[in-house]
């Protein structure tokens, strides 16, 4: 594996994958993954929130699913929410061999994700449903 490439960038910035909070302050509004959906207008339902990030110098990250491209993206953004920023990487960089395995359950958003959250935080720590 390279040294630099997008996951290392994105864990290196943001951490493990959910090691940041559910919602951030924006000025004087709170915002959830879900909200920040609408925001930047990611309605389809194959995009799913991970986490959020307070960061230096009034920015926040927004790190979700995306699984048109299957790709774990972080939008950078300020408090009027103009993005600054955006990293990919492709999920088969958490998953490994795990997404190369996964056939068809490569393309249900949901399933990935959980994958994803049972080998990255571990199966008893598993999101529900």
């Amino acid at each position: 594996m390279p040294e630099h490439n997008e996951k290392i960038l994105i864990e290196k910035e943001f951490g493990l994958l959910w090691s940041g909070v559910d919602s951030l302050l924006i000025g004087d509004k709170v915002f959830t993954a879900m909200e920040l959906k609408r925001a930047f207008d990611l309605w389809a339902a194959d995009i799913v929130g991970i986490d959020l990030h307070s960061l230096t110098d009034g920015q926040y990250a927004f790190r979700f699913y995306d699984g048109d491209d299957r790709c774990i993206v972080v939008f950078v953004f300020d408090e009027k929410l103009d993005i600054s920023r955006e990293l990919r990487a492709h999920i088969a960089e958490w998953l490994e061999e795990d997404y190369y395995g996964s056939g068809m359950e490569s393309f249900y958003a949901g399933k990935m994700v959980k994958l994803l959250h049972r080998k990255v935080r571990g199966k008893e720590n598993s999101p529900p449903g």
